[in-house]
């Protein structure tokens, strides 16, 4: 029997002003109007103005952001396919 620890994935929003979010793998693209980060869970799409990374842990994924927050939508990550994969099937 496997006893590993399964991480359980936590987001905060507070008063669309401030994002808490835990198991962030990597911050694939930030401006003031959007943030994309990779987590565990998959893709997290932060849309908004004025956005501001506050703090970032890379011994527990952990980042805060704060702004005015409009969106958040969540993707699955997709695994990349090349074009001639994709003739080929």
């Amino acid at each position: 029997m496997e006893t590993g620890i399964v991480k359980t994935q936590v987001l905060e929003l507070k008063n669309r002003e401030r994002v808490t979010v835990n198991l962030v793998e990597n911050v694939e693209h930030f401006s003031q109007s959007e943030i994309l980060l990779k987590t565990a869970t998959g893709n997290l799409k932060i849309c908004g103005k004025d956005l501001n990374l506050e703090d970032l842990s890379k011994q527990d994924g952990g980042i805060v952001l704060t702004g005015k927050i409009d969106s958040l939508i969540f993707t699955d990550i997709k695994e990349k396919h090349s074009f001639f994969k994709d003739i080929l099937r």
